[in-house]
């Protein structure tokens, strides 16, 4: 397998310039992306990346609606209108996958329309940890987190400790997971086990977008692991294009890959500033452009033997 060092965004060129020759082109741009239909009453929003907005997923009861992931405020009143087409039933429960903005700073808008937001208890204490300064500094960047004038993220009003946590209906059962501390010490995944569809937040994306300040990056592959044993049929990810359990392979061997380089370019006695990581090809659809913030965090963790998360760290 030949080497990847940096190739992120190859071969989108073409196909934007393509778009842009087209008829339209700038009204499409402009409006968010339709809801995909994964099976009868589930169905996957993605998110627009330049805007910073996570996927949410859907998913239709007997009564109510389900929303995974209250995302960030102007794409939760997206979600709002989109799920009042899809289906006349009322948002009851939305659950917030972990705490990173782009998953939970919708919050108060859910509840102020009358839903329940929920999420593993982790949450609690990851939110404590990191704000309110993570929801100041998305106040300097962000119009709609500024428009809220709120303080802090309004944490999650319902939480679980014993996994899974069981919705069931005459329609379909609901599986709130959690699998262990990866991306975040809160990693909670949405399982619908009649579909075999997995909702896996950020711990599996879909594309070079991931973030491992606050992860456990040792513990991470054995997480997806256990996410693996579900068999799912269709992976809805954090952040990317839907697909199957080969963004869950994917995702584990670029952490494995990325933690077994580091580890060996530390043995040789090398800091993070002089490492030159390069990663398998079959990495290529997680590798960004620039691995430099992955090294260090996979070097703090390495040689201070504690999870990168554990340690003192900026937001990058």
């Amino acid at each position: 397998m030949g080497a990847r060092t940096v190739r992120a965004g190859a071969g989108l060129l073409p196909a934007l310039l393509v778009l842009l020759l087209l008829p339209g082109a700038a009204v499409l741009h402009a409006q968010p992306a339709p809801a995909h239909q994964i099976a009868p009453g589930v169905w996957f929003l993605l998110g627009d990346a330049h805007k910073g907005y996570s996927n949410t997923t859907l998913i239709e009861m007997q009564d109510y609606l389900i929303v995974v992931d209250a995302n960030y405020p102007a794409r939760a009143r997206e979600i709002m209108a989109e799920a009042r087409r899809l289906s006349p039933k009322p948002v009851r429960l939305v659950f917030d996958t972990h705490a990173h903005g782009d998953h939970s700073y919708g919050n108060s808008l859910w509840t102020a329309a009358g839903a329940t937001t929920m999420a593993y208890a982790a949450i609690l204490g990851e939110m404590d940890r990191y704000e309110p300064a993570r929801w100041q500094a998305a106040e300097a960047k962000r119009a709609d987190v500024r428009d809220l004038h709120e303080t802090t993220v309004q944490r999650p009003l319902k939480t679980f400790r014993k996994s899974p946590y069981v919705l069931r209906d005459a329609t379909r059962e609901v599986d709130f997971v959690y699998l262990g501390w990866g991306h975040t010490r809160a990693d909670g995944f949405v399982w619908l086990p009649k579909e075999r569809v997995l909702c896996t937040g950020d711990a599996a994306v879909n594309g070079p977008r991931n973030k491992l300040w606050d992860a456990d990056i040792a513990n991470w592959p054995r997480v997806l692991t256990r996410a693996m044993r579900l068999r799912p049929r269709v992976v809805l990810p954090g952040h990317g294009d839907a697909g199957g359990v080969e963004i869950l392979t994917g995702q584990r061997r670029f952490l494995q890959d990325l933690y077994r380089a580091v580890q060996q370019q530390v043995q040789a006695g090398k800091t993070a500033a002089q490492m030159n990581i390069q990663l398998p090809e079959a990495d290529g659809n997680w590798t960004p452009g620039d691995l430099a913030w992955d090294v260090e965090a996979t070097y703090n963790e390495i040689t201070q033997h504690e999870p990168a998360g554990a340690l003192p760290h900026a937001w990058k």
